[in-house]
């Protein structure tokens, strides 16, 4: 069952984000607020997708997701209401896919999750 991680600092943007998942397939979620608090949660459950938003409580959320994905295929998507601040945060971390609205989560977990398959396919015998 795929697990879905969301770093956001507003908790109604987080529930959100939720609920767009949720018919995805992400039956299960942890929220958290800060970059501690998602290293603590990535560290008892690796999630299977990893979603900012541009601003949490402390930390840095880009930073976070890094720590967690190092040396993983896990996708990392950004979610903002302010895309081109969005932008300017995101241009320090050119692998990340985003900044997407809320209402395009579906299309860009779709994208995220291909990219994924792409790069880990078992080499072919």
């Amino acid at each position: 069952m795929p697990h879905a991680l969301i770093i956001d600092d507003n908790i109604a943007i987080s529930r959100a984000i939720r609920s767009y998942l949720e018919p995805l397939g992400f039956e299960t979620c942890d929220q958290t607020r800060n970059k501690q608090q998602a290293l603590d949660a990535a560290a008892r459950r690796k999630p299977d997708i990893i979603v900012i938003g541009d601003d949490i409580e402390t930390g840095s959320a880009i930073d976070a997701a890094r720590r967690i994905s190092c040396g993983e295929a896990i996708p990392v998507l950004m979610v903002s209401g302010d895309p081109t601040r969005a932008s300017k945060v995101l241009q320090q971390a050119s692998s990340y896919d985003g900044p997407f609205h809320l209402n395009q989560i579906e299309e860009a977990v779709e994208v995220a999750l291909s990219h994924r398959s792409i790069l880990h396919r078992p080499p072919v015998a």
